[in-house]
């Protein structure tokens, strides 16, 4: 059988020793790939980046347009001139390091800058293993309410250092106003942060009054963390992010455990391999895919109307990008979604032209957006369709080419496609199709009978041969 093993990773929790840390692995190095920027009261560029994808519909959207939308929507601040490279570096800086850990990242990278979310629909295994690891966060989380306070405050400054955190020290309890931990974080191997972290080991929530005696007891050259167990109120996040004041990072209960998860501080890991079916090599077998070097002979049209294919195609798309269904469950979405498509054989005619142009591929069993596909859905789709058109399918070059020369009339292109294609397609289907997709894209116009190049087909280069 074809197919390929696929890792899933099960979190476990680990006790913690008395009131110290158990590390697990001892050996495990920080995660340096990208800059940590504790500023909870806002959003962490990576955390920005985050919520616009999953506000549009799950991308795939470019850097620089994710840059700009969390600026617009004041999620992130900076003083620096080039934010769009720092959220692109963080983005390809989360990935790369993902891959490193073994473990599935957050997004994943269409191509020429853009990035999509990495949201699959979750098969049975997925789903057990997702709801067995919340399950686990919650038990750390009522776990960590249990410690006595020296153990917090030592398992905060083993995050710490885990983070990238330097010269931690636990200056141990001091009371509610005082400094539990200290320590220094190097920015970019130039400045160096002195932080005052106070620890909460609370069930309630922490108000403002906490944030105002943190920001009393800092020293000109510190900046104020808050790490609770819990929330935090809203007069709390109000006062952290305070303007003209020293701001304050506030890191909860929920981030917590996450963060701790992360860096594998009380948790054990334990990776599943699983089989999925790798549909693109079955494709390839049997010849039914697209072929890198060929263009196709087969096309087929979209669901929506003869001429709304741009359209049908781009709806299409974007479900894509956001569920990453199974052919299967893409089938099903569009008997939903085109009250005319009924047939799931002429159904997945439909979703097989996506791929034939080059838009979509399988991972697996599940169908992704390429880079050409996130072009047509955030760039100008015609146009995006119709270069595909001309790099894909077998004849839409040859139409070009005739017509620079005169009109011909549809049955003129059929014979045109049956000497230059070498083909013996008994009916004219597949010239109709390619003339509706030109049609669709400005390649072609209709002029009465005949047809002549449009405004679109004059953006193309005549093809060398």
């Amino acid at each position: 059988m074809t197919g390929r093993l696929v890792a899933s990773t099960l979190i476990v929790t680990a006790p913690f020793a008395g009131g110290d840390v158990q590390v697990l692995p001892p050996d495990l190095s920080p995660d340096s790939g990208i800059p940590v920027v504790l500023n909870m009261a806002d959003l962490t560029f990576f955390e920005a980046a985050l919520r616009i994808l999953e506000e549009a519909g799950g991308g795939p959207l470019h850097y620089r347009e994710i840059t700009r939308r969390a600026l617009e929507r004041g999620l992130i601040k900076t003083s620096g001139l080039t934010p769009e490279a720092t959220v692109g570096a963080i983005l390809y800086s989360h990935i790369k390091q993902a891959e490193v850990r073994g473990e599935v990242p957050k997004v994943r990278s269409v191509g020429k800058g853009n990035f999509a979310l990495l949201v699959r629909t979750h098969g049975q295994v997925e789903a057990t293993v997702e709801q067995s690891n919340r399950e686990a966060l919650d038990r750390m989380l009522g776990r960590l309410h249990k410690m006595a306070p020296p153990g917090f405050e030592q398992l905060v400054g083993a995050l710490l250092t885990q983070i990238g955190f330097e010269k931690v020290q636990i200056t141990g309890r001091t009371g509610d106003g005082g400094l539990d931990v200290q320590a220094e974080l190097t920015v970019g191997g130039i400045t160096r942060v002195k932080t005052a972290i106070q620890v909460k080991r609370w069930k309630h929530n922490v108000p403002g009054k906490v944030i105002r005696e943190l920001r009393g007891a800092l020293t000109t050259d510190q900046r104020g963390l808050v790490v609770a167990t819990s929330e935090f109120t809203k007069d709390a996040l109000a006062e952290a992010a305070a303007t003209g004041k020293v701001p304050i990072s506030l890191i909860d209960g929920d981030r917590l455990v996450s963060l701790l998860a992360d860096h594998q501080i009380g948790v054990k890991t334990r990776d599943l391999k699983y089989l999925v079916l790798d549909l693109e090599q079955f494709d390839a077998f049997e010849g039914t895919g697209p072929v890198s070097d060929e263009r196709s002979l087969g096309l087929w049209p979209v669901p929506g109307g003869v001429r709304n294919y741009v359209e049908s195609t781009v709806e299409m798309l974007k479900h894509i990008a956001s569920a990453s269904p199974t052919l299967e469950q893409m089938t099903g979405w569009v008997k939903k979604t085109f009250e005319r498509a009924h047939s799931e054989s002429t159904i997945k005619g439909y979703i097989g032209v996506l791929r034939t142009l080059g838009l979509t591929v399988f991972d697996g069993e599940n169908l992704v957006v390429t880079s050409e596909g996130a072009e047509c859905i955030n760039g100008d789709s015609k146009t995006a369709i119709a270069t595909q058109l001309q790099v894909r399918v077998a004849g839409v070059r040859e139409i070009l080419e005739a017509l620079s020369v005169r009109p011909l009339s549809r049955e003129e292109v059929h014979s045109l496609l049956l000497e230059r294609l070498g083909t013996s397609w008994e009916t004219m289907q597949q010239t109709d199709y390619r003339l509706q997709w030109m049609e669709n894209t400005a390649l072609v116009q209709k002029d009465g009978g005949m047809f002549t190049r449009g405004p679109g087909g004059s953006l193309y280069p005549h093809p060398s041969g």
